[in-house]
């Protein structure tokens, strides 16, 4: 009897973790807190208004990928538009943010890498420099102008903008280097949306290259097997140079995603559907198709578990939300929790890795902002 008894009580507890877990597995994404909202933002002002010297927190990142200095500038930029863009009151806050982080993106620690001539940038007929640093630039710069009466930039935003469309018209591949020989499809994505968005506030017409790009990358930089877009492209021949990869992939489809939401929509389905493993709780996302090894990852993907990355799970994050798909992204949301600790201070919320010594805040604070403000409620 008292046999019966156990077994009948491992059955029902059985049934009761079943229960439980499918409940938590279908729970979906909800908006952050207010307060939650704006101690990120306290922090992100905090590491903006730094001076950029060698103590900065932002110069420290600098240290480990110059990049990220300008993806925190420039995510941050994205995210207070986006605050901004759905509440106008938020404005006069917000707006004086954004311009600080354009004033450091315009200084020389943050473009010297880049090779550029700042007398140059501002002369009339600007140089082949990296599209990786005049699109984001420029799509700070057409943010601004869009929620800013301040005319400040507008004649630089005209510039960057008839000189990437000028060399988009000239380029055999529709692609822009990011250094020299190096052409990656996301950093065009960010240029191509910042072409659209000048069209947008100026009636010009270079958004009349969107098209063109968004139709070169549909007929020859598909991967076959996944269906989703290369990472690189061969700047000799215009081939595929780069299997896709998570940390790529995410970024292209999230600009993508203002520009063509149909084809963005459709690359993330492709995307969550070979490249991610759901166990119900939690989602993760592969760097590379169908590798499953675990090494230390280069600059881009960072440390590399089983075949999962941090940046292609922060990206697939904000990519679920532009899809609606609420449930994978509350599940990618549990990951990153996992894999965080949140640090209040008095300058405000930010996030620590908690496995791994790979310290990418404040770029990972900047994005997971923008993640969050970039979905439509």
């Amino acid at each position: 009897m008292r046999n019966i008894f156990t077994k009948t009580k491992t059955v029902w507890f059985s049934i009761l973790i079943v229960i439980a877990l499918v409940f938590i597995s279908n729970k979906k994404y909800q908006y952050p807190s207010e307060y939650e909202i704006n101690q990120r933002i306290k922090y992100l002002n905090h590491v903006i208004a730094q001076p950029l010297d060698k103590q900065s927190e932002i110069l420290l990142l600098g240290d480990v990928n110059f990049e990220w200095i300008l993806f925190t500038y420039a995510y941050s930029t994205y995210a207070l538009f986006n605050l901004v863009e759905k509440d106008s009151s938020y404005s006069e806050t917000y707006v004086p943010i954004i311009k600080v982080a354009i004033e450091k993106t315009l200084q020389e620690p943050i473009y010297s890498p880049y090779n550029i001539d700042s007398e140059k940038l501002f002369s009339d007929s600007i140089p082949d420099y990296s599209v990786l640093y005049l699109g984001h630039l420029n799509l700070m710069l057409g943010k601004y102008r869009q929620i800013s009466s301040d005319t400040s930039y507008n004649s630089l935003h005209d510039r960057i903008s008839k000189s990437l469309f000028n060399r988009y018209l000239d380029s055999p591949f529709l692609n822009l280097e990011s250094y020299p020989y190096s052409i990656w499809i996301p950093d065009n994505s960010v240029a191509i949306t910042s072409l659209q968005l000048h069209s947008k506030l100026t009636g010009s017409n270079y958004n009349s290259v969107v098209d063109k790009w968004l139709n070169s990358l549909k007929e020859n930089y598909i991967d076959q097997d996944t269906g989703v877009l290369f990472s690189m492209i061969n700047p000799q021949n215009g081939l595929p140079f780069e299997e896709p990869r998570g940390s790529m992939l995410g970024w292209s489809i999230m600009f993508i995603s203002s520009i063509d939401p149909s084809f963005a929509n459709e690359l993330y389905l492709n995307y969550e559907s070979a490249f991610s493993t759901n166990l119900g709780i939690l989602q993760l996302f592969k760097e590379r198709h169908n590798d499953a090894n675990t090494n230390f990852g280069d600059i881009d993907s960072g440390p590399i578990f089983f075949g999962y990355s941090i940046p292609a799970n922060e990206f697939a994050f904000a990519n679920a939300l532009f899809a609606n798909d609420l449930k994978t992204a509350k599940r990618i949301e549990r990951l990153i929790n996992l894999g965080t600790s949140k640090d209040y201070s008095e300058t405000g919320l930010r996030y620590k890795s908690r496995f791994i010594d790979f310290q990418i805040s404040p770029m990972a604070e900047a994005l997971v902002l923008f993640s969050h403000t970039n979905h439509s409620y």
